[in-house]
């Protein structure tokens, strides 16, 4: 199981290189909408003991099949020729044995069909690692051991870890949690993990990432700040400050961990010929909820989506985009483009470039996909004031290391980090920039 994660990665990197023009499709399966956390940023606000059956769950698996045979736009021998099957919830470990049964199925199925899945799949599980004593799980585990991937989330160390990720009775879950990810994977297989950044963590996050980095092993740790509403230029301030502390200790440290809130791309602008819709909410991320139900992801359940109706694609009786109202819906969901969802600011921000959105809060919020919600605003800007301090510092001790420009406007920077520290990433800027173009 110590390489389980990087099998997965490389599945789903590597198979356009082993079957030229054929992709990797991820299908997930909704099977419970209870979790036994109760994390504070948690977008999955609407928990109830909803749980998928095995009859729904065969007939998923059937539809999926069937939709491959008759080369349906979603799911055809191009776009899913190899198969990650995802099992998500809440808390999906609560379904252990449903998980169990449905990859026998799968396996059966593919099997009495002779279909290519029957040796292309991988499975992909997201959980909060507290459940991982169970003995079903770790039989579960064996059974399919290189087949696959277990996502552990561990904001970082104890304290900011137990700040949001909480139980039903206020209880921090970091000692239960850690156990499993540090049995889910190791440093030589490229351990990775995922870091939520919160209002209510935000402040622990440089903490966080020396924990995971010099203490843990982690080699990726992908980080993003939650699209709720909530923020505020305060927590900008802080995730500025936060991000550069994070840059001098990966510095100092000489470690080549790849942090993903300071990856180079972000923060430069994008030219009107980039309609790019950047969530993959549009049915690439096609779900089944608990019913049958067939979503463009899983982030338009009724776990988590309130106040609207549910925008389903399809059902595991009727297909994927059948009916009338559900080919419409996917259509709609197509035709979404950067800029018809953006407002004038967003498509003239000259620092547009790595700032994202969930086409499904978009839904949950203004009754549309098709709307772009914009409260990560300001920690985009922070983040992009860090990522130049981050690259221009590196690039002035390894000159192979590409610097960044600035292209933030002046009084959005102030207003974040001051005039004082301005003037110094200007001065870094022209150190590392000079006066030509990177």
């Amino acid at each position: 199981m110590r390489n389980s994660r990087r099998h997965a990665r490389q599945f789903q990197n590597t198979y356009p290189q082993m079957y030229p023009g054929r992709q990797v499709k991820t299908v997930t399966f909704i099977v419970t909408h209870q979790c036994n956390l109760r994390c504070t940023y948690c977008y999955e606000h609407n928990k109830s003991d909803r749980k998928m059956d095995l009859g729904t769950a065969r007939k998923c698996v059937d539809l999926l099949f069937a939709e491959d045979a008759r080369r349906s736009e979603l799911v055809n021998d191009v776009d899913a020729h190899g198969l990650i099957i995802e099992f998500i919830g809440g808390e999906p470990f609560l379904e252990i044995d449903l998980i169990d049964q449905i990859m026998e199925y799968f396996l059966d199925r593919a099997i009495a069909l002779d279909h290519r899945w029957q040796t292309q799949y991988m499975i992909n599980i997201s959980t909060n690692g507290t459940l991982g004593d169970d003995p079903r799980i770790q039989r579960f585990m064996k059974k399919y051991a290189g087949r696959l991937s277990i996502g552990v989330t561990i904001d970082g160390a104890k304290e900011a870890h137990d700040a949001c990720r909480v139980d039903m009775a206020g209880n921090g879950s970091y000692d239960r949690a850690i156990k499993m990810f540090r049995q889910t994977g190791g440093p030589e297989g490229g351990r990775t993990t995922k870091y939520t950044i919160a209002p209510g963590n935000v402040q622990l996050f440089a903490d966080a990432v020396r924990h995971l980095v010099l203490e843990e092993g982690v080699e990726t740790l992908n980080c993003n700040c939650v699209y709720e509403e909530g923020w505020t230029i305060g927590h900008a301030r802080e995730l500025y400050r936060q991000l550069k502390e994070t840059s001098d200790m990966l510095r100092r440290s000489g470690t080549d961990t790849y942090v993903s809130i300071l990856d180079w791309e972000a923060g430069n602008p994008l030219p009107e010929t980039d309609t790019q819709n950047w969530c993959g909410g549009d049915g690439r991320m096609l779900s089944f909820d608990v019913d049958g139900t067939v979503l463009p992801c899983m982030r338009y359940s009724s776990i988590s989506v309130s106040g609207q109706p549910i925008y389903r694609i399809g059902d595991m009786d009727s297909g994927i985009a059948v009916r009338e109202d559900d080919a419409r819906r996917l259509a709609d969901l197509r035709g979404i483009t950067r800029q018809s969802q953006s407002e004038q600011k967003c498509l003239d921000c000259p620092i547009a470039s790595g700032c994202a959105w969930c086409t499904a809060y978009n839904y949950e919020r203004t009754g549309t996909p098709n709307r772009r919600v914009t409260y990560i605003c300001e920690m985009h800007k922070a983040r992009v004031l860090a990522q130049c301090y981050h690259h221009n510092m590196l690039h002035l001790e390894r000159p192979e290391h590409e610097a960044k420009r600035m292209h933030i406007p002046r009084e959005w920077a102030v207003e974040i980090v001051g005039e004082e520290e301005y003037g110094r990433l200007l001065e870094l800027e022209e150190q590392a920039v000079g006066g030509g173009e990177t």
